[in-house]
C-alpha cells in the first residue's frame, strides 16, 4: 500500500482507531471467562491468546456476536509466578470461525492503566520492555 505525504503526516496524530491498531499485542496464553451482559447464555469459557492496552484476542467453542457487551476475566501468572486475575469490560469487535470454535476480538471500554488494572498493566509493561 502506497501512502502520500499527506497521509503520512496524519500518522503523527493518531485517532482512537489508529491508537488501537498501533498498540503492540503481547502473547499471553491463559484461561479466560467471557461474561455476557444481559444475555441468557451467561458465561463462555475461553482461552486468551494475546492482549494489549486496548483489547484482546481470545478463542472459545461458543460464538459471541460482534457488538455484544462483555466482561472478560483473565487469569495469568505475574513475574513472580503468582496467579493474578483482572476483569475488564468491553465489546466484541469481531468473531471468526476457527477449526476448534471461534476466534474473538474484544475492545476494552477503557484503556488498561496502572490504576485500574494493576497486574495486567505491569505484565504488559514488563513484557514490552523485554522485547524492546
Amino acid at each position: 500500500m502506497r501512502r502520500d505525504k499527506k497521509s503520512l503526516k496524519n500518522l503523527g496524530s493518531p485517532s482512537v482507531s489508529d491508537d488501537r491498531r498501533r498498540s503492540v499485542r503481547v502473547r499471553l496464553t491463559g484461561a479466560a471467562l467471557i461474561n455476557r451482559q444481559g444475555g441468557k447464555d451467561g458465561s463462555v469459557p475461553a482461552v486468551l491468546d494475546n492482549v494489549n492496552r486496548v483489547g484482546a484476542g481470545l478463542h472459545a467453542k461458543q460464538q459471541i456476536k460482534p457488538g455484544e457487551t462483555v466482561t472478560v476475566a483473565l487469569a495469568f501468572l505475574d513475574q513472580n509466578g503468582d496467579e493474578q486475575q483482572e476483569k475488564l469490560a468491553g465489546k466484541v469487535a469481531w468473531t471468526k470461525p476457527w477449526e476448534k470454535g471461534f476466534l474473538i476480538g474484544v475492545v476494552w471500554d477503557d484503556m488498561v492503566t496502572k490504576e485500574k488494572n494493576r497486574w495486567l498493566y505491569l505484565y504488559l509493561d514488563e513484557t514490552l520492555k523485554a522485547t524492546a
